[in-house]
């Protein structure tokens, strides 16, 4: 019996992926004054809403069918994608990172972040109004 639905693991997952984004903005941010730095960001969104309609995020080619393949619900295979952040003109240093982009970057990754996590403690408020009911 599973106790968790669909949701939660796609609730579970996003805060995961939300916290390293979150980690990887840091990054940027950090290392603002690195000469030759280059801005990175984790893309996940589009995986995660595949993931969400019953899709699998990724898709595996085999050879044979005794390989092993993806385990695990669907939100749960949704690893996102690092890719560089592009970058128009880079100044002398090299360094690709826009202050005020990762800012904003930050502050929206913290806003959906505390969203999901508002979820995900509404649904374990009703799971433990459900086990005090049943008493």
């Amino acid at each position: 019996m599973n106790i968790f639905d669909k949701t939660m693991g796609l609730v579970e997952r996003t805060l995961d992926l939300r916290g390293a984004r979150n980690r990887l903005i840091a990054s940027n941010i950090a290392n603002e004054e690195t000469p030759g730095y280059r801005a990175t960001d984790l893309h996940f969104q589009e995986a995660l809403s595949s993931a969400a309609q019953g899709r699998p995020p990724v898709s595996l080619v085999s050879t044979h069918g005794r390989h092993f393949g993806l385990r695990g619900p669907g939100a749960g295979q949704v690893t996102g994608r690092v890719a560089e952040v592009p970058a128009g003109d880079l100044p002398l240093d090299a360094n690709s990172v826009n202050i005020e982009l990762e800012l904003a970057k930050l502050s929206d990754n913290a806003m959906q972040y505390n969203s999901a996590a508002a979820i995900m403690g509404i649904r374990l408020r009703q799971l433990m109004s459900a086990i005090r009911d049943a008493r």
